[in-house]
């Protein structure tokens, strides 16, 4: 299939279309219910995480490219890319192995685990479900409302008995999960992505990474300075 031009697709099932026929495997990692309505995108509100082997030649060979806001000296980091859906632009994570997104052997088990769902590549209902768990406790600031729900809708279908809504409770579970499978927790390439360690029960799970740890220090004490300094610009101005 050819890309009339790079990046751009006239339809979403175009983009699903050039991914399919790409030779690197991918898995979208979730919210994929209406990732099939155009409408989305049209609107500004679409954004889609991939997960796949190798994203730098995923976005080659599917035209994507480079995020501005994550060019550094004149290069992409890898993960952050955009499309264009019938001319308005859509943003393209793709997370990849290696990438500490999740620790390397669980992203290889979970391409090897993918299923094919409304023509394209999505996570099998176990590691839906544990990938989920991870993102909404150790990715999120705040273990909201709606990952609960959703979680205990998930956690039913695949008759695991969910007994509390509770970050400790949700713990527990995924890391019995991990130790089945041989999963570690470690820091993400992506410092914009966190991995709130104080919520970790088991500690021999967590793998440390020295040179990721600096980059998240730092990169979260600049976020800490800059909210600091609104916070001090927004009061001194009221005082006016």
């Amino acid at each position: 299939m050819n890309i009339t031009k790079k990046g751009y697709f006239d339809t979403i099932q175009e983009l699903i279309e050039h991914l399919n026929a790409s030779s690197v495997a991918y898995a979208v990692l979730r919210n994929y219910d209406n990732l099939l309505e155009d409408e989305i995108y049209m609107e500004g509100h679409g954004d889609i995480d991939l997960i796949c082997e190798d994203s730098m030649k995923l976005a080659s060979e599917i035209g994507a490219v480079d995020h501005p806001g994550h060019i550094k000296n004149g290069q992409g980091n890898g993960t952050h890319y955009i499309v264009y859906i019938n001319n308005v632009e859509v943003s393209l994570d793709l997370r990849h192995v290696g990438d500490g997104y999740y620790c390397e052997k669980w992203q290889k088990d979970i391409l090897e685990n993918r299923k094919l769902h409304n023509g394209f590549y999505v996570l099998s209902d176990e590691d839906h479900f544990f990938t989920l768990v991870y993102h909404a406790i150790f990715q999120k600031e705040v273990f909201s409302v709606e990952y609960q729900e959703r979680l205990k809708k998930m956690g039913g279908d695949l008759e695991i008995s969910i007994q509390e809504n509770t970050v400790e409770f949700y713990v527990s579970l995924l890391e019995k999960h991990m130790k089945e499978r041989g999963y570690v927790y470690e820091y993400p390439v992506d410092k914009h992505v966190p991995l709130h360690k104080r919520h970790i029960q088991d500690k021999s799970l967590f793998v440390m990474h020295n040179s990721r740890y600096i980059e998240h220090v730092l990169f979260e004490a600049k976020v800490d300075l800059i909210a600091f300094l609104v916070k001090i610009y927004h009061k001194v101005k009221r005082k006016k």
